[in-house]
């Protein structure tokens, strides 16, 4: 995939998980006008940023529903296992210098370099048939407007009450009741009844921290015939496979100057 194309996927992730906020973070006033703007920074036509944008949503708690249907091709999963895990704070610095450094058929300064680099070489439609699992990417969005409705209506045996949404917290769950004694539920799905789910890092820890007070809640054949499936304590009842994949870490450095009188 072409240099720039990578970029566009990057801002693109950002701008789907943060929404408006990404608009603000970035001086924006509206999509149409990012979509001109990014588009005419990285060469790739605006409409290609809005579908790469409209690919990513249904991974996130917006009110535009996305490409939910059609699973996510191999470029765009690259960007959720590596992008993923990043911040707020970090995702809107790496997409700042982007906008503001990149320069079409010009020289590429390490930090931008890096930030391609770490993306594989596969072709942007290639088929993500080798990837088995799923996180919430794929049909994750669904799969937790399907826990909210279930909760509400009192179908998640052994919870009720109300329900307080923790998705962009960043906390290692997705949902949390909102009164003692509390419960955090995190959502996985599957389109149909076959293939695994993948617990970040973040995730796996927090249940172990958590025991039998983070709940797991897996919803199959979601397209079809939605099949709930409730584990508390799912760090002790369920074994998982450690993955390592390589990530872009960010930290930030503080000079002697500041702390030193």
């Amino acid at each position: 995939m072409e240099e720039n194309r990578k970029l566009a996927l990057i801002i693109s992730y950002y701008l789907s998980k943060f929404d408006r906020k990404a608009l603000s973070n970035l001086g924006y006033k509206t999509f149409t006008e990012a979509f001109n703007d990014i588009g005419e920074r990285l060469g790739v036509k605006p409409n290609s940023i809005k579908n790469m944008r409209e690919n990513f949503d249904p991974l996130h708690a917006n009110t535009r529903v996305g490409w939910y249907q059609r699973e996510l091709s191999i470029s765009r999963l690259e960007i959720l296992d590596k992008y993923g895990p990043l911040g707020e704070e970090a995702l809107t610095s790496i997409v700042q210098e982007i906008l503001s450094n990149y320069k079409i058929d010009g020289n590429i300064n390490e930090s931008i370099q890096t930030y391609i680099n770490i993306l594989g070489t596969e072709e942007e439609e290639q088929p993500s048939k080798s990837r088995q699992y799923t996180t919430r990417g794929l049909t994750g969005k669904r799969a937790e407007d399907l826990f909210i409705e279930f909760f509400r209506q009192g179908r998640i045996e052994g919870f009720d009450g109300g329900l307080l949404d923790k998705r962009n917290d960043g906390c290692g769950y997705d949902f949390e009741t909102e009164y003692e004694p509390k419960y955090m539920f995190e959502v996985k799905g599957l389109m149909d009844n076959k293939g695994g789910i993948i617990f970040t890092d973040k995730e796996w820890n927090t249940a172990k921290e958590l025991g039998e007070r983070y709940i797991l809640v897996f919803i199959s054949d979601i397209e079809d015939s939605p099949n709930v499936t409730v584990i508390k304590d799912p760090f002790q009842k369920i074994i998982a496979k450690k993955n390592v994949y390589t990530t872009i870490a960010v930290n930030w450095s503080v000079g002697s100057n500041q702390l030193l009188n």
